[in-house]
């Protein structure tokens, strides 16, 4: 079970990161490497803090798994799966969902998971009770 600190520690990192993809995809639209790679590579600790708030099973598994999440959504999008749902473009499930297949955006989600182990390893230095 999460402690309430440690449960603070990911709503917080939970809220930077969905501010910075929000502005990432809002205030910082004309740097298109910005939005089409680090909001990429930030989803995956998004993700990840998201389900540490509530959960700390397979701590260690965890960024793999958060990964495996974004190669779930990204063979979605291989499949077209929004539009055999008929997700109309633009709509809030076919934003989740996405509409376009990259390789690029696999390796940002290693990336995202590769960012996880490190966050966890800075953590740990820092605190070597956790």
């Amino acid at each position: 079970m999460q402690t309430k600190s440690e449960r603070k520690y990911y709503f917080i990192w939970s809220a930077v990161l969905l501010i910075t993809e929000i502005l990432i995809g809002s205030v910082f639209k004309n740097f298109h490497w910005l939005r089409a790679y680090g909001g990429d590579i930030l989803v995956i600790p998004l993700i990840y803090c998201l389900v540490r708030i509530f959960l700390k099973v397979l701590p260690r598994l965890m960024p793999f798994l958060m990964c495996c999440i974004g190669f779930l959504a990204e063979t979605a999008q291989y499949f077209h799966l929004s539009d055999r749902l008929g997700f109309e473009r633009g709509s809030l499930m076919s934003i989740i969902i996405g509409t376009s297949f990259s390789w690029m955006d696999i390796l940002c989600y290693i990336a995202g998971m590769i960012l996880i182990y490190l966050g966890i390893l800075v953590r740990k230095k820092m605190n070597p009770q956790n």
